[in-house]
């Protein structure tokens, strides 16, 4: 009932464009974009949780297009930051910003980028850099794909036998395995992952390949249309660990990429970046570590008052 009355409203609100009166009150001086990944679609079967992280080109290019229509301007953030300060509102602007590292931002993404002389900042795990961050989400997705009928995991020396002949079950399966995961100590989640993962035949697969390295992330850093931001080092729930912990994974993940690249790092996201993953404290960590922004994923728009939360920044989320 709540969901139809939603919706409801929704198609009153287009029908009537009330949303237009609106819009001078809600739209903010601008938006910060959150995606990952941009690949072509293959067309095979995907488990959701990693098919809505994936872009296509085409869909990244159409959205630099539909911005720049709708008069928006595409600026980086040390651009948006000036802005704010000096309480400049001019056009509405758009800054297009990446989660994690993984490589084909720097192999798919930074030709349209270029193609339309468009900047754009990612954000990076250093483990992803350093190659060593297992990427559990991908493995446990060709598991499942490939199981048509049962899938058994051991985690912590309890057993899951978990149905997969359908893809409404290896959803299911997925987002079991997937909480469980997310829910344990943060500093156990590598050793725990190559425990479930080694027994299954997936572990020697080249998931590397899906990370930029230390090379590529330093050519970004370089690169006048890229920005280079921090991610943590581990991508661990920040809220999961002890204040010192988690403002070890902060600074490190900073001086890292500066050490690596030669560049300042001014620039931070935390990992997941919900109401549930970050909060006061980690606002006040990443303030301790020297940096000029940070981003979650909270929903909304950027108002000139986001100067006084520089560290706790709105972003939009475009999924696949």
């Amino acid at each position: 009932m709540k969901h139809a009355i939603i919706r409801a409203a929704v198609n009153l609100f287009r029908i009537t464009r009330v949303y237009q009166m609106l819009c001078p009150f809600y739209r903010g001086t601008g938006v910060i974009l959150a995606l990952h990944r941009v690949v072509s679609d293959e067309g095979k079967p995907r488990i959701d949780a990693n098919r809505r992280i994936e872009i296509s080109p085409q869909f990244l290019e159409s959205l630099i297009i539909f911005f720049r229509q709708k008069g928006y301007e595409i600026i980086s953030l040390d651009q948006m930051y000036e802005r704010l300060t000096e309480q400049r509102h001019e056009r509405p602007f758009v800054c297009f910003t990446f989660d994690d590292g993984y490589s084909d931002i720097f192999s798919t993404a930074l030709p349209v980028f270029e193609k339309h002389q468009a900047p754009f900042a990612v954000y990076v795990v250093t483990s992803f850099a350093d190659r060593k961050a297992p990427l559990w989400w991908y493995m446990l997705e060709d598991i499942l794909l490939e199981h048509t009928d049962m899938a058994e995991f051991s985690i912590n020396g309890k057993t899951f036998r978990l149905p997969t002949a359908s893809m409404q079950e290896k959803e299911r399966a997925y987002n079991r395995i997937r909480d469980i995961l997310m829910e344990m100590p943060q500093q156990e989640l590598f050793k725990t992952v190559k425990k479930i993962f080694s027994p299954l035949d997936v572990t020697a697969r080249d998931y590397k390949t899906l990370q930029m390295d230390w090379e590529q992330v330093s050519a970004l850093a370089s690169h006048p249309l890229a920005t280079v931001g921090a991610h943590t080092v581990h991508h661990y729930n920040l809220k999961q660990l002890s204040e010192q912990n988690a403002l070890e994974e902060i600074r490190e993940s900073k001086k890292i990429i500066e050490q690596k690249t030669g560049h300042e790092v001014r620039h931070f996201a935390y990992p997941f970046g919900s109401k549930v993953e970050c909060g006061h404290r980690e606002f006040e960590l990443a303030g301790q570590c020297g940096f000029t922004t940070a981003v979650t994923i909270r929903e909304g728009a950027i108002f000139p008052e986001h100067i006084n939360h520089a560290m706790a920044l709105p972003r939009i989320e475009i999924t696949g």
